[in-house]
């Protein structure tokens, strides 16, 4: 049986940007020598929240930062590993969905591809992390391939691109740990649009050169841009990871940062009115009471932007919401 390859090409371009990359990894690597082991968990919380910015998910980013924590311990080219952190990832969610798709999509998603049926889904998947592994490639193209592949398959029934730029960013991690404290999905959110026109294109043709250049393109532009700390400085350690966002010893811009897309849109929805719980998630169009409270109101409570009605009884069912002027 002729074994799986992705359509793709290696280029000149890809080949200049490698050895660019190769550069800045060196000069990096010195400069943050000895600040990786000081505690990564700052730099995680900002990796979550640019992934979680990217798109509106109403997912709890404490259960991404542990999957940050526990990859280490992953086979990245494992389907099984891979479904479980999916599952990880979905703790909080509003499904019952854990697992491959098993319809074919047709729920309005970002791209109309020709995306394979879902019964080709696992081994096609098995496939694709075969290849990796077997793959002589170097580690940043096959990075990128594989994220291009995630995203053209769309194994599961929702939250793929979350889900392939988590992986693509585990496998820069283990190739080299520098990356732990590099955010490379902040330059896709500087180029949003490019990204989802080059993923659109590729998508629809199968063929990914254009993307994983785009990828290479991200992956310069993070290091070259890294911020460096400063001579004889050391990485700011949090004591830990408040899953409420009130850690003292997290930076408020961090913290405004991790709530601010989820409390954009809360204020937005409730305007001016006094709301129940329910209200304000009809609105939001959510039914997940748990992920409401954890990723909307409560942060927007303890940042002071909503307020109670009756602050004595929370539990109250005549308990109301409204804006703080």
């Amino acid at each position: 049986m002729r074994e799986y390859s992705p359509i793709f090409k290696l280029s000149d371009k890809m080949i200049n940007l490698l050895t660019q990359i190769s550069e800045e990894v060196g000069r990096v690597s010195v400069l943050f020598e000895g600040k990786i082991s000081v505690n990564a968990k700052s730099f995680i919380i900002n990796k979550v929240n640019t992934l979680l910015s990217l798109e509106e998910y109403s997912l709890s980013p404490e259960y991404i930062e542990d999957i940050y924590e526990m990859s280490p311990k992953l086979n990245l080219c494992s389907v099984n590993d891979m479904l479980f952190a999916y599952k990880m990832l979905l703790r909080s969610a509003d499904t019952d969905s854990y697992e491959f798709r098993e319809d074919a999509r047709d729920d309005g998603a970002l791209f109309e591809t020709n995306s394979i049926p879902s019964r080709f889904v696992p081994g096609a998947i098995r496939d694709v992390l075969e290849w990796y592994k077997r793959s002589e490639l170097h580690p940043l193209i096959k990075s990128a391939v594989l994220y291009f592949e995630l995203e053209f398959l769309k194994p599961f029934k929702e939250y793929n691109g979350i889900t392939s730029r988590l992986w693509f960013d585990m496998l820069l991690c283990r190739w080299k740990d520098i990356f732990l404290l590099i955010c490379v999905h902040d330059n896709l959110i500087k180029r949003r649009d490019e990204y989802r026109e080059v993923l659109y294109d590729a998508c629809k043709i199968g063929e990914c050169n254009r993307f994983v250049e785009l990828m290479l393109e991200t992956v310069y532009e993070a290091l070259k841009n890294a911020d460096i700390p400063k001579a004889g400085s050391k990485v700011a350690e949090p004591k830990s990871i408040n899953r409420s966002y009130k850690n003292e010893a997290m930076d408020e811009s961090v913290a405004v940062k991790a709530t601010s897309s989820f409390t954009k849109k809360l204020l937005e929805v409730m305007g001016d009115e006094v709301l129940s719980t329910n209200e304000i998630m009809l609105r939001l169009g959510m039914t997940h009471k748990p992920t409401f409270r954890k990723n909307y109101l409560n942060p927007a409570i303890e940042t002071g932007l909503v307020e109670m009605t009756l602050p004595g009884k929370p539990r109250s069912r005549h308990q109301r919401y409204k804006k703080i002027s």
